[in-house]
């Protein structure tokens, strides 16, 4: 095991076997076959996954959905500890452009058997969401709703999501197109402001970390773009070779190569805030660096 420490966060990075983890959100097609294409060519995998103590996936659930379809029997991982207190849960809110009105999804959810209730402002809805985290809500404009199911078809958080899956599913069939924000946008006035007129933001019901063990124990999986983990800190760059998992080694023997492997590289530390590859990270980064190459540089960026 590679260990980074810094005062009370601590990053595990080791390998494990992939059938170990558990992936906790449905997989998203286009995703797959993607990752297929590159690690079915032997790309490297330029950042491991992250785990939380248990071994459930909360970043990288399609890398490991396809090294898990592609036989790789191991895979790098970071581990760290879901319950400190930067580790924050975020959700993933739908953006959805080509709805009309708000008069559609009120016509959707109530021919599904919901509860559909226009709240005051935004600030209503966060109060509601936060008090019962298994209803969502919408927002067109300036117009808020809270929508609710009945203990017949939402009994839980993982249900409650269902739900979300099949309610922006019909606004698809009849012509809306779908993209995933995160959650945190809907606060920035300038991107509210921005907001076209027939765009739409679901909001997500806002589960909490408990729930989220929860369903991994039980086996249960959430739709996909469900939660959104921000954590400590993160590893970048590893850039681990992808024949490594294909060859018939020991567990015990490929720790000992990747703990090697990392060793022989630097590392070097960034501050929240940066932009690499085209990608903001909020937290801090821990970069892997080969000794002979120049640091990859960030751009240092004020907090979203």
């Amino acid at each position: 095991m590679f260990c980074i420490q810094k005062e009370d966060v601590k990053l595990e990075l080791e390998v494990v076997e992939v059938n170990s983890l558990f992936i906790h959100e449905k997989i998203l097609p286009h995703m797959v076959e993607k990752l297929t294409w590159e690690f079915s060519n032997l790309a490297d995998l330029e950042n491991p996954i992250i785990i939380e103590q248990n071994g459930i996936i909360l970043d990288g659930n399609h890398r490991a959905y396809v090294f898990r379809e592609l036989k790789f029997k191991y895979i790098p991982v970071c581990r760290i500890d879901y319950f400190h207190k930067n580790t924050k849960l975020r959700y993933w809110f739908r953006l959805l452009s080509n709805v009309k009105e708000m008069k559609l999804i009120e016509d959707i959810a109530r021919g599904m058997g919901a509860v559909f209730k226009e709240v005051r402002d935004r600030e209503s809805l966060k109060r509601n969401l936060d008090h019962d985290r298994y209803s969502f809500g919408v927002q067109q404009g300036q117009t808020f709703a809270l929508i609710r199911f009945g203990g017949n078809k939402v009994h839980d958080a993982v249900s409650a999501y269902e739900m979300v899956e099949r309610v922006q599913e019909k606004l698809v069939q009849k012509g809306a197109k779908i993209d995933y924000i995160p959650c945190q946008h809907v606060y920035d006035e300038a991107f509210c402001k921005a907001l076209k007129e027939k765009e739409v933001i679901i909001w997500t019901p806002q589960i909490t970390k408990e729930m989220v063990i929860w369903a991994a124990r039980e086996q249960k999986v959430f739709a996909p773009k469900t939660t959104r983990h921000l954590i400590p800190a993160r590893p970048l760059n590893v850039n681990i070779p992808t024949q490594w998992f294909k060859e018939n080694v020991s567990l015990e023997e490929i720790n000992k190569r990747f703990s090697s492997f990392l060793k022989q590289k630097e590392i070097k530390q960034l501050a929240p805030g940066q932009v690499i590859d085209g990608r903001y990270y909020q937290e801090e980064l821990f970069v892997f660096l080969d000794k002979k190459k120049e640091p990859v540089s960030g751009t240092q960026r004020g907090k979203k």
